[in-house]
């Protein structure tokens, strides 16, 4: 493994989530502050937004005691950026204030990194790792080759939105197809940024 870096990186993690933490419990403050008083409704939806991020930091603080391997690690960290991520998007509201942004993130990454899995990568035959090609993207998506970003992005919304478990009263049978088209378009996507 890496021996003491692996042991430093795990702990400068483990002072991010306490970092995050201490800063959810500050915006839950803030938030009782400024709107307990006047407005009661907006405080407790803070407060339970600020909750769900310091429990969930909490359970991954638990779980990093037991980490012991790199590929743990990043998993972790990974999910420490997202809720980060997250904590920015409430806490800039609250504060009136622009957002801070670490980085950005696709939602296919974000499916695989969820479910314990490395990031997005090609193989050398021009497949994205769920083997798709081109062509194959296109299909999925059912547009052509030609097809421009702003098409590209219109069909995927649609198809994302026909399929969203949310539209479909919680039906979730379509989630491997979500995660196709998912691909599809961050293949498609990706072709349109670096062409």
């Amino acid at each position: 493994m890496g021996g003491s870096n692996f042991y430093k990186s795990r702990a400068k993690m483990r002072d991010l989530i306490e970092s995050l933490i201490r800063k959810s419990m500050a915006g839950m403050d803030l938030a009782m502050d400024k709107m307990f008083a006047l407005q009661p409704e907006t405080y407790l939806r803070y407060e339970e937004r600020f909750s769900e991020l310091a429990r969930l930091l909490e359970c991954l603080q638990v779980e990093l005691e037991s980490v012991d391997s790199w590929g743990e690690l990043d998993r972790i960290q990974r999910r420490v950026y997202f809720l980060e991520e997250r904590f920015e998007d409430i806490d800039s509201v609250l504060r009136k204030r622009p957002r801070r942004s670490r980085s950005r993130f696709s939602m296919d990454n974000l499916f695989r990194v969820s479910q314990g899995g490395p990031g997005r990568s090609r193989s050398a035959n021009g497949t994205d790792e769920n083997g798709l090609s081109l062509e194959e993207a296109c299909e999925v998506l059912g547009i052509d080759m030609t097809a421009k970003l702003p098409e590209i992005r219109k069909k995927f919304r649609t198809l994302m939105k026909e399929l969203h478990p949310d539209i479909r009263m919680g039906d979730r049978s379509k989630e491997g197809q979500m995660r196709k088209i998912l691909a599809a378009y961050e293949i498609l996507k990706q072709r349109q940024v670096t062409s």
